[in-house]
């Protein structure tokens, strides 16, 4: 079995420490099995011969069940710790962890076909990349919205524009951001500093893309309430007229949701609500989309349940109770597309 030696600080300390003592304080020698790829990559690989949109979920269920397993198998401090590793770390980190290796495969796999991707004129294409991030592709452009990955930077190339809905970690890429405004691209947000920032519901045109965004509150916490901006993007008709609204964490107040009232929205992407079915405050009641796209679930960064790490299985619980008859749950990586009204595998 192949073995990889690394320094490790004693905050990841959910892998084994093989050599520890009173002088080793901060970066124990461990010895880590290599071994994430053969178990990450079956399971990977069976969750995409499904598909979000399957009437019948059997089988990405069972597939689910084993990804679940990999997450709840992982500390979100060896996460957070993989984040900020340099590259070497990062490899070492994704041969022993299950999870980290199917996030970072998920990510290779949506990045190539990104690249790749020539969408026909009236087609636009859906990865969901990882939590909330995703990138929609149109034969005239490409944007993302909450892209928050490791490898984040790597999209620069591949997109006309970057969302952020605000300023929590899990929601932004600064790396990305940076990267675009170095590029001369538009990053739009209400708190990056080079963005195009607005606090008000503003109107951009980027290329073919017609965007409407306005702000809402993340919750009614003290301690946790920022602005989130919600955005609001016509694909024009390159993209088939497609109209996809990302809301970030947003707290699903009708009130803030006003400038979007009885609007056209083929594809609503919402956060997994804590508090359960507020969801259904602006679904079905301020718009009717025809598409929604339950994300934010399984967010690695996070602890666990009470601390807002959604289970694949309680996302799927979840989806069966929105005021959408077409609720899905896509996963990592998963492209979806847009043509002629409806989305497809």
């Amino acid at each position: 079995m192949k073995k990889l030696y690394l320094l490790i600080p004693f905050f990841a300390m959910g892998l084994v420490c093989t050599a520890c003592n009173d002088d080793d304080k901060v970066t124990p020698i461990v010895s880590i099995p290599a071994t994430a790829p053969e178990e990450a990559k079956p399971v990977l690989e069976s969750i995409y011969a499904t598909s979000a949109l399957d009437a019948d979920l059997t089988a990405r269920r069972a597939a689910f069940a084993k990804m679940q397993k990999f997450a709840d198998d992982l500390p979100y401090t060896i996460f957070n710790t993989y984040l900020a590793s340099d590259d070497n770390m990062a490899t070492a980190l994704e041969g022993r962890y299950p999870a980290i290796c199917t996030y970072n495969l998920a990510f290779e796999k949506a990045l190539n076909e990104i690249k790749e991707a020539k969408p026909a004129n009236g087609e636009a294409y859906i990865w969901l990349m990882y939590n909330m991030g995703y990138v929609i592709k149109t034969s005239e452009g490409a944007f993302a919205v909450d892209i928050f990955n490791r490898r984040a930077a790597e999209l620069e190339p591949y997109i006309d524009f970057y969302c952020m809905t605000h300023i929590h970690n899990d929601h932004k890429s600064v790396a990305l951001a940076d990267a675009m405004v170095k590029a001369g691209k538009p990053v739009l947000s209400n708190f990056y500093d080079s963005a195009d920032m607005s606090e008000e519901d503003k109107d951009y045109t980027i290329g073919s893309f017609k965007i409407h965004s306005f702000i809402t509150k993340h919750n009614n916490s003290a301690t946790s309430n920022v602005p989130v901006t919600v955005y609001k993007v016509d694909c024009g008709q390159a993209g088939g007229n497609l109209v996809v609204m990302h809301s970030g964490d947003s707290n699903f107040t009708a009130s803030e949701f006003e400038s979007v009232k009885d609007a056209k929205v083929d594809v609503y992407i919402p956060r997994y609500a804590p508090e359960a079915l507020t969801e259904n405050r602006v679904i079905g009641a301020v718009f009717k989309p025809t598409y929604v796209l339950l994300s934010h679930i399984m967010e690695l960064t996070h602890k666990d349940v009470a601390g807002s790490r959604w289970t694949l299985e309680l996302g799927l619980e979840r989806v069966s109770k929105l005021n959408c008859d077409k609720t899905y749950m896509p996963f990592w990586g998963e492209k979806l597309v847009w043509k002629n009204g409806q989305l497809s595998k």
